[in-house]
């Protein structure tokens, strides 16, 4: 049996993708949000953990493109909060806006019950992975997902 990899960050989102597309470049994943992770009473989702949910939408996709050769690092990332996030269901796509040799430039839409919550875009450095680390994303978080081909 093999071991789960999955980060606890996400094991604390339940993050899961659900569509990988590889002709629009672009990534779909679902998160759960628990009234842990907010304020207000447990009522708002800190905004932290929404960068997160679209950061790791983001770097996923970008693991997925290339093959899990390189995982991104984070250059900056820019993010508007655009409406409240409430404890439930999120749903989050990136998608590529150029992916060169060494750099890569990605955005990323949440969304809650058909609402936009943030945007975010991101400037990435792509670092070669060490080890092996290519059935990570397919063993564990998209075991499930949909994937579409060229």
């Amino acid at each position: 049996m093999k071991k789960d990899k999955t980060p606890e960050y996400m094991k604390q989102l339940s993050g899961k993708v659900l569509e990988i597309d590889f002709k629009s470049q672009s990534l779909k994943m679902s998160f759960l949000a628990n009234e842990d992770i907010c304020h207000s009473n447990g009522t708002i989702i800190q905004g932290g953990f929404t960068t997160v949910m679209m950061d790791s939408c983001m770097a996923f996709l970008v693991m997925e493109l290339t093959d899990f050769v390189y995982t991104p690092m984070s250059i900056d990332i820019n993010v508007s909060f655009l409406a409240v996030g409430r404890p439930g269901k999120l749903d989050c796509k990136s998608k590529i806006i150029k992916l060169g040799k060494s750099i890569g430039f990605a955005s990323a839409e949440l969304h809650q019950e058909g609402e936009i919550i943030a945007t975010a875009t991101s400037s990435l450095k792509l670092v070669k992975i060490e080890g092996s680390q290519k059935d990570f994303l397919k063993d564990n978080i998209a075991k499930d997902a949909k994937i579409i081909k060229f």
